[in-house]
């Protein structure tokens, strides 16, 4: 089937596009760029007469698209995660899309923030849209070689030839591989029946200091034998909140420790159950094949 995938020129939507045309489906991209697969369509969710035309001809949609940063305005998360999956489900609806795939984020379960709120009503949206078949896919932090962020940040101070004191305890969060990930998308859309609303995680929670010292023994590095009490950083936090007030802003608030600090888990594997999956990349498996593409020999596990 021809399944229209906006994002695709992003982490996750690259290899779910790559995913796809393996399946045997044709592949439509949407982004703002240039075009990452052949059939491009060039659109902005925050300028919904550019999405005119982009499900034409289209059986599916997986829609990855959005305002990721969680620094955002609210407003950018009203007009492009809000109004932009609004225009787009219209847009489905008059191409007479049969499934529709939505991709938020494990954060409308644990979090209150402009990004969670965004993403709990484009949910709504696509729940009340009306097409045939609609599916709510809500991912845990997503991991994998050449993504960005907080674990790529990690990663690199894991490199460091000292080890990081940090945390033993604390907030505990669920992640799940990319390509995990992108095996659930590529099986959902093929299915029919609707109204689903999955959490996908590999199964297990983890705190920051278990990643980084899975990273450190993936990097060949020492681990470290020291760990701060997890009560300092909240103490940092709100003292860097104090300098924040003076200064504009402070890279070590309690919004940045954020990820440090909140716990954001789940346990709910029906998604696995359902597609009769299991997740194939542990930690130990994901965070090696970080590490291998550093050299550009990728692991599988």
């Amino acid at each position: 089937m021809r399944v229209l995938v906006t994002g695709a020129s992003g982490f996750i939507g690259g290899a779910l596009a790559s995913a796809l045309e393996a399946a045997g489906h044709t592949v439509r991209g949407l982004g703002r760029g240039p075009g990452a697969v052949k059939d491009w369509h060039r659109a902005d969710l925050g300028v919904p007469g550019s999405l005119a035309g982009a499900c034409e001809d289209c059986e599916a949609v997986v829609h990855l698209a959005g305002v990721a940063h969680t620094r955002a305005a609210p407003h950018e998360h009203q007009a492009v995660t809000v109004e932009g999956t609004r225009a787009l489900v219209a847009e489905a609806r008059r191409a007479g899309v049969g499934r529709f795939v939505f991709v938020s984020s494990i954060k409308v379960e644990c979090a209150h923030d402009a990004y969670a709120k965004s993403r709990a009503m484009a949910e709504g949206l696509v729940q009340a849209c009306g097409l045939p078949s609609v599916v709510i896919v809500r991912p845990a932090l997503v991991y994998g070689a050449g993504m960005r962020g907080n674990l790529e940040r990690l990663l690199k101070a894991a490199d460091l030839p000292w080890p990081l004191p940090i945390p033993r305890a604390g907030a505990r969060r669920s992640l799940v591989h990319r390509d995990d990930l992108v095996r659930v998308l590529v099986a959902l859309v093929a299915v029919r029946g609707g109204g689903a609303v999955y959490t996908v995680t590999d199964g297990t929670s983890y705190t920051l200091r278990d990643i980084y010292d899975v990273m450190r023994d993936a990097l060949g590095r020492s681990p470290g034998r020291t760990a701060l009490p997890a009560g300092l950083l909240a103490a940092v936090g709100r003292f860097g909140d104090h300098v924040a007030r003076w200064v504009g802003r402070c890279p070590w608030d309690t919004r940045s420790l954020a990820p440090l600090l909140e716990s954001c888990v789940s346990d709910d594997g029906r998604v696995w159950g359902d597609l009769g999956m299991a997740p194939r990349y542990t930690l130990a498996s994901g965070v090696a094949d970080m590490v291998a593409a550093r050299t550009g020999h990728k692991v599988y596990p």
